[in-house]
């Protein structure tokens, strides 16, 4: 009976054994090594942990105009059309990169009510305009950019009359008799410092490339990157105007060759 039971202890010791060296111990982390993520958590992109050297508000939005200039005002018309696929605030982050010499650029999310009423204070001209200026810090909140560039929509006088064109769109001028059409793409560019958010430089988006004269004297009735196109280019109805490729591409031109002139000179230090 004694040997039985120690036979018995004896296997008993065999099997605990076995089992302890089956389990490997714990491992720990190196000297230095940085502690594995928790399952789910994100982690920052690098382009937003990175320095950032331009911070881009781009307003230019989605709103393209048709329009009718008369030389009375029962010949004025203007309609409104959503380009939500037109992709124009995407041109704007595009030229501002090509323009920004190496820079970082950080395209910033913004508050459309905010814009509203910091857009309807007055033109961007304005030797002071704090509440544009207001604007781009909150929408600047949470970065470090060396700049900061606000793009938005601009508005001119349309010839001698008293009607104006704004951002996008197509113009149709004169009476049954001589009648001329216009595509336009006007956009205003500021450039704000980092730090304080006073402004630095500003400028309309310019081609450069109509002399000032024929301005003056009436021959193109818009101060801004425009084309002229023939009447049939009109779309007969403001419907027609989203899937126009030709009127798309026009206007996605005038602005990138704009923005391509003048973005250069507004953001070299």
């Amino acid at each position: 009976m004694f040997r039985i039971c120690l036979t018995t202890i004896f296997l008993f010791g065999l099997i605990a054994g076995a089992a302890a060296q089956s389990v490997p111990p714990p491992t720990r982390p190196a000297k230095g090594a940085a502690p594995k993520a928790a399952s789910g958590s994100k982690q920052p992109a690098a382009a937003d942990a990175g320095p950032c050297g331009i911070g881009l508000i781009s307003v230019v939005g989605n709103r393209f105009g048709v329009q009718q200039v008369g030389f009375t005002m029962f010949g004025n018309e203007y309609a409104p059309v959503a380009i939500d696929g037109w992709g124009l605030d995407d041109i704007v982050t595009s030229r501002v990169r090509a323009a920004a010499s190496g820079k970082s650029v950080r395209r910033l999310a913004y508050s459309p009510s905010a814009w509203t009423q910091a857009g309807g204070s007055g033109s961007p001209m304005l030797r002071r305009n704090p509440e544009r200026q207001e604007f781009v810090q909150q929408s600047a909140a949470g970065t470090k950019c060396q700049l900061y560039v606000l793009v938005e929509r601009f508005q001119n006088g349309f010839s001698n009359t008293n009607q104006s064109v704004e951002g996008f769109g197509i113009v149709k001028w004169g009476n049954p008799i001589k009648r001329r059409t216009f595509l336009f793409a006007l956009t205003y560019i500021t450039v704000y410092d980092g730090q304080s958010f006073e402004v630095i430089k500003k400028a309309a988006a310019s081609t450069n490339d109509e002399p000032m004269m024929s301005r003056l004297i009436g021959i193109n009735p818009i101060s801004g990157p425009n084309k002229e196109l023939d009447e049939t280019a009109f779309p007969a109805s403001s419907n027609e105007v989203v899937g126009n490729q030709a009127l798309r591409d026009g206007v996605r031109a005038l602005l990138t060759t704009s923005l391509d002139k003048t973005l250069p000179q507004l953001l070299r230090q």
